[in-house]
This record gives structure tokens, C-alpha cells and sequence, in this order.
């Protein structure tokens, strides 16, 4: 399975030529210091319930971190060598190690504006005075080559077992980078409620081959989840009153939705060649039930006569994120998951209904999918679909693009 990320060069920045900041406005570094673009998430749903991005921008406040690479070592060694500077990513990968930024903490200072970072870093320039190198002298800077990588949110406590982890642990090991996500949950199993605070909206980017003329770094953030909701639809329609009247159904009152199952707890995203390999850690689960909606008095969902016999009336009040792909052992998790409703039809006594996950029903990460729970007459039907128009990413890379910045899932 693949899914193609365009990663866009945005050039939106107030370039000046001192090193300052006041309060509100942004930092006015020169042309010798890496500085970022703002960073975009492809994201076209205006629902708060996702993430709440403005226009696809990063929310003021937000921080995302930042490996950076450049130049190689000498194998066998851990001196560089000044001439691989130029070499492209896919040359120098497996000796190069994160000595550019090692995870450093970007910040965006409202949506749409611009990002900072603390003690701003020069690229790299002819001759021996750059910070690290211990005098190496360095020529033919222009045509440097730079790749950065970035998460999001921020973590500032790197593998502790929750959020995120990356290998190499330190700047100074070379090697492309493994970035994991692990949920923040443990592997017994408990009922979920706050699960929209409790799981962030994860996010990976990369851009490769990065030249100082550039300017700046630009990412493009792609999702790691896939967001799910639940919408319920009474078609309860239950038979006819005579040739000249309208149809007649029944009232149906929700009492619970709720997602349950063992899930992934853990993906791994593998840096090492330009396709970045995405792995889900299949032994590595937790059981849990979501509650999406739980009322002790119910809700009532009438049905209504308006020439589509029946009417949408319960729209998705939450989204649980989770780890979804095209696994072997699983969509969500090794075990399908189930949807369990409580609900009670007309004046029938409360039941509770269980619907394993629709065979066809394959989800991929960055989309947002709602799953309609459907009464028609007294049968109950479950569809799930991608909401149109809310795709988080588009699954398409641009090529008409000339930077070779694109993400491909295997």
C-alpha cells in the first residue's frame, strides 16, 4: 500500500539582515542562518474536533522538532569529511549523522506567520570557522546538501516509552533516522473518555537535499493516525397508513457508542532509503474501549418525513485517533475491532447492538472517516466512509514540483 506526500516549498518569511526580536514580530536573522518557512498540514475539514488547524497552518504555540543533517563522516571514523557536503542524501545517509540540529524545538508564533528556534545556527561556509567542526576547512558551501526531518507535537522527554522516540539517540551517531510513535496508553485494557486530549495529532515531515540558497526549510506535515467518528441515521420506515398518507416510522434513542478492541500501541517510520518505510509494531498492542457517546437518559433521533425517508440527525460528536494501515496481522490491531451501540427502537426495551468492522473497510493514515450507523426499518447497517471534502491529506504528491520532497508509505 503507498500513499504519496507532497512536501511544498513555501517562502513566507520577513527576511532582514540583523539578529533580533521584538515582541509580536519576527525574528530578523541574515542569510547565514537556517531559518524555517512556515510550516504547512494539509488539511481542508474546518471541524474543531481534529486537531482545530487554521487553514492548514500550525496553531500559535505549537512546537515541532528538528533533526538536521549534512555533512558525513570518513567511514570507519568519526572525523568528517569536508568533501561529502555536496553528496545528496541518499549517498551520505548511512554516514552521516544529525550534527545540524539534533531534536530542536521549533516554535510557531501564531498561524500563518513564522517559527523560531533558540541559539540560531549558521549553514555552513568556506573555510574554518564553523561551530563543531574542530577547524576543518570547508569550500564549495553553496552547493551543500541538507535534510532535515521534523515531528510533531514537540517531545521533549525522547524515549521515555510514550510520544515520541528516535534512533539515533545522540548527534553524533551516524545513520538515517527511525522516528517512532507510541500511543499513551499501557497494554491492559480500561474505558476511554478523554481521548481527544489524551492522544495528539501526530505528525511526521521531511524535506531532503535542502541548498542555503533556499533561504529557509519549508515542511509539509503528514499524519501518522487516521481519525474516526460515528454518525447514526434513523431510516426506521416500518410500513404505510393508506394509499393517500405518508409513510410512518419510530423513534430511535442512542444511548451509547462505543469502539472497542486491542489496537496498535506503536509505528515505526523508517528514514533509511528515499522511500520511508512505515512498520506497524504488531506485538505491540493495548486493549481499550473508546466511549464516542454515552447518555444514561439517551437521545432521541426521531424520524422524519422530508423525501429522503429519514434524516441525519446525530452528527459525529467525537473523533478517536488511532494507528491504522494495511497490516498482515490487522487493520487497527491483530483482532478486528468492534462498534457496540445501546440504543433502544420505538418502544421496544434498550438493547445493545455489536458490528465488527466492514470487511472492506480499509483505512489509511491522514484521513478522516465518519461510520454511519444506520437503522433501516428495524435492521441495523453499518457503512464506513471517508468524509468528502475532509480528507486531512490528499494522497497525492505534486509533480509539477521541482523539490525532491516527497514521502512515500510501503
Amino acid at each position: 500500500m503507498k500513499f504519496r506526500y507532497a512536501i511544498g516549498a513555501l517562502g513566507i518569511w520577513l527576511v532582514a539582515v540583523a539578529c533580533s526580536k521584538e515582541a509580536g514580530t519576527a525574528p530578523v536573522w541574515s542569510d547565514d542562518y537556517i531559518r524555517f518557512g512556515v510550516p504547512r498540514v494539509t488539511v481542508e475539514t474546518k471541524a474543531e474536533t481534529d486537531g482545530g488547524f487554521i487553514d492548514g497552518y500550525l496553531p500559535g504555540g505549537a512546537s515541532f522538532g528538528v533533526l538536521g543533517y549534512c555533512l558525513a563522516y570518513n567511514p570507519g571514523t568519526t572525523t568528517y569529511n569536508p568533501n561529502s557536503g555536496k553528496s545528496l542524501w541518499g549517498v551520505k545517509s548511512s554516514l552521516c549523522p544529525p550534527s545540524v540540529f539534533y531534536n530542536e524545538q521549533v516554535t510557531m508564533d501564531a498561524p500563518g506567520t513564522y517559527a523560531t528556534y533558540d541559539s540560531p545556527k549558521k549553514w555552513y561556509t568556506d573555510g574554518t570557522d564553523n561551530d563543531g567542526l574542530n577547524g576543518i576547512n570547508l569550500a564549495e558551501t553553496d552547493e551543500f546538501q541538507y535534510t532535515f526531518y521534523a515531528y510533531y507535537p514537540y517531545d521533549g522527554n525522547l524515549n521515555d516509552g510514550s510520544g515520541f522516540s528516535i534512533t539515533p539517540e545522540s548527534a553524533t551517531v551516524a545513520g538515517s533516522p527511525k522516528i517512532t510513535y507510541t500511543m499513551p496508553y499501557s497494554g491492559n485494557e480500561r474505558e476511554v473518555e478523554n481521548f481527544e486530549t489524551e492522544v495528539p495529532d501526530a505528525m511526521m515531515a521531511v524535506t531532503y537535499n535542502v541548498q542555503r540558497d533556499r533561504r529557509m526549510v519549508d515542511f509539509n506535515f503528514f499524519h501518522i493516525t487516521t481519525a474516526l467518528g460515528f454518525q447514526v441515521n434513523n431510516y426506521s420506515q416500518v410500513g404505510e397508513t393508506g394509499e393517500n398518507e405518508e409513510d410512518k416510522g419510530v423513534d430511535l434513542t442512542i444511548y451509547s457508542i462505543k469502539l472497542t478492541g486491542t489496537f496498535f500501541r506503536s509505528v515505526t517510520a523508517d528514514m533509511s532509503e528515499s522511500a520511508v518505510n512505515i512498520t506497524y509494531n504488531e506485538d505491540d498492542t493495548y486493549q481499550a474501549t473508546f466511549v464516542l457517546f454515552e447518555s444514561e437518559a439517551g437521545k432521541v433521533i426521531p424520524w422524519l418525513q422530508d423525501g429522503n425517508n429519514g434524516a441525519i440527525s446525530m452528527a459525529p460528536e467525537k473523533y478517536v485517533r488511532l494507528l491504522a494501515g494495511n497490516s498482515e496481522k490487522g487493520v487497527f490491531g491483530p483482532k478486528d475491532v468492534s462498534v457496540v451501540v445501546g440504543y433502544k427502537l420505538g418502544e421496544n426495551k434498550p438493547t445493545q447492538k455489536t458490528e465488527l468492522r466492514p470487511g472492506s473497510f480499509v483505512p489509511s493514515p491522514g484521513t478522516r472517516y465518519t461510520a454511519q450507523l444506520n437503522w433501516v426499518n428495524d435492521a441495523f447497517v453499518l457503512i464506513m466512509q471517508p468524509d468528502n471534502g475532509d480528507l486531512w491529506e490528499d494522497g497525492e504528491a505534486d509533480d509539477s514540483k521541482e523539490d525532491n520532497d516527497d514521502i512515500i508509505f510501503e
